[in-house]
């Protein structure tokens, strides 16, 4: 029966049957070519979209860029992801800021193929996307090595690069509302700049009646009669206030005190902070003491001349010239920039990095350390927000050029004076009173001073400038939150590209979307 019928329409010669084929089948085509044509259309939209996305994003993480700067940023990144040779024509891009939102707008008109024979030669498509920029505030603390051998040009390059950083993380403000810096110079030990009400640092914090165990206590290094004030013996010498230089705190029992971020109190006095006095050392040659500035006073060993207090003069009595030279009780800690704790004063931080001056040892936990202390909420800075506070990031970046370091000799001592004392009073540890071993210990401290601010959520970045020791970077790339926060620079370029890389991701995580 099927088979028959069709081959009486097929023989069926009469117009009206085609007429019916002919105009059945227009709507057939008209259809067909709809959904060819729109099917191209959903793929410019899709494309478009994506482009419009990748170009908000971009646009957003510009914020304290001007709406210009954060126009042509979604500007270019629209084109790039919307090459001209695509399918579509896509026209102008519309970019609208208003407060802390970002409006973007874009269509784009597809050619037809198929329904041009109707009568449409374009099909228009049309994207909107919406970013909203929620700013997370940003604390970073710099810790710079300013150790001698940064002398010269490697410190100007360091200057150079830390302003490059400045200038990216600030853009065009001066005061910034969620963005916080401080600056950490670091030697052989720190300078905090105390009592001036600006500075954070209260005179609460450190240790005015030798109550410490630096003083008279296993490893004390000064070794002076019990209750000597190191304040007395210090003012006295040099009748002048007291530069702000720290010694390192103890180990309390199995406590490096030296390597947390604990609150001093009176109440556990080796939680205090200690002045640093490198002590009048003996006169004479044989062996040759770095340190004299005093007539020793008393006969005897070379021990006894050090730790008698005879030869420290009372109050107002003329002292040697020797004093306020590079010899002293601030011996090689006197040209040490003071700390300065986070601020969001552009001009401040400039300021304190050109005034940034190189010399004496590495001593590179002591610079991390006080890093993270200029982070921290509690004291002895407070400028810092609670670590649990998930609107707001804190890091911390350490640069260095060397190796951590310690200057041993053949006195009684067996080294010069530093945040840790001397050698000879086993500050870092029983047996530890050689150079080589001194070092080693510091090599020990830096890792375990990074994994205890890392456990707090810090970022940690570090930067290895000019070292060429393998332990070194090793120790420095394992320090850091990952392998890629390690940067080894060869050169002030390339200096200048780890602060520029580092700066731009900081900023990138602050914007959330």
């Amino acid at each position: 029966m099927g088979a028959f019928s069709a081959r009486k329409l097929i023989a069926d010669r009469r117009g009206n049957v085609a007429i019916i084929f002919a105009l059945s089948l227009l709507p057939i085509l008209a259809g067909v070519g709809a959904a060819v044509d729109v099917t191209r259309a959903l793929q410019v939209k899709a494309r478009l979209a994506s482009a419009l996305d990748a170009a908000g994003l971009a646009a957003g993480k510009r914020i304290d860029a001007s709406d210009e700067v954060i126009a042509e940023t979604a500007e270019a990144f629209f084109k790039a992801n919307y090459p001209e040779d695509a399918l579509g024509v896509p026209g102008s891009l519309s970019v609208v800021i208003t407060g802390t939102k970002v409006t973007l707008d874009a269509s784009a008109s597809v050619d037809t193929t198929i329904m041009n024979l109707f009568g449409f030669d374009e099909i228009d498509v049309a994207a909107h996307t919406e970013i909203s920029r929620r700013v997370t505030g940003l604390e970073i603390a710099l810790a710079l090595d300013n150790t001698g051998s940064m002398s010269g040009t490697k410190l100007e390059d360091l200057k150079s690069a830390s302003h490059t950083l400045i200038n990216i993380l600030f853009g065009e403000e001066t005061t910034p509302e969620y963005l916080k810096m401080s600056i950490v110079p670091f030697a052989a030990g720190v300078k905090v700049k105390p009592w001036d009400g600006v500075s954070g640092f209260s005179n609460d914090w450190l240790d005015m009646t030798g109550a410490s165990s630096i003083h008279t206590g296993p490893g004390g290094d000064f070794d002076f009669a019990p209750g000597q004030s190191i304040w007395t013996l210090y003012n006295n010498i040099t009748n002048r206030s007291w530069l702000g230089c720290l010694m390192e705190r103890p180990i309390n029992g199995l406590t490096h005190l030296d390597e947390e971020d604990i609150p001093p109190t009176s109440s556990n006095p080796d939680t205090l902070f200690v002045p640093w006095f490198a002590p009048d050392e003996p006169n004479g040659s044989s062996p040759s003491y770095p340190n004299t500035y005093l007539s020793d006073g008393v006969s005897g060993s070379a021990a006894v001349k050090q730790r008698s207090t005879v030869k420290y003069p009372a109050s107002g009595v003329a002292i040697s010239s020797s004093v306020s030279s590079s010899r002293g009780p601030d011996y090689n800690c006197k040209t040490i920039q003071s700390i300065q704790p986070l601020t969001n004063n552009r001009g401040i931080l400039e300021a304190k990095i050109d005034s940034m001056t190189a010399n004496y040892l590495t001593h590179i936990p002591v610079g991390l350390v006080w890093g993270w202390r200029t982070l921290s909420p509690e004291a002895p800075y407070t400028e810092g927000l609670p670590y649990t506070d998930e609107d707001n990031i804190k890091a911390l970046v350490l640069m260095t050029d060397g190796e951590n370091t310690f200057s041993g000799n053949s006195t009684h001592n067996k080294s010069t004076f530093t945040a840790y004392g001397f050698l000879a009073k086993q500050r870092l540890g029983s047996g530890i009173d050689t150079a080589s071993e001194g070092e080693s210990e510091l090599d020990a401290k830096t890792l375990r001073v990074c994994d205890k601010i890392k456990a707090k959520g810090v970022i940690v970045y570090t930067i290895a400038f000019q070292v060429s020791s393998t332990t070194t970077q090793n120790m420095l790339k394992n320090c850091a939150t990952t392998p890629d926060n390690f940067f080894p620079s060869s050169d002030g370029d390339a200096l200048n590209d780890a602060f520029r890389v580092i700066a731009s991701e900081l900023s990138s995580l602050r914007i959330s979307k």
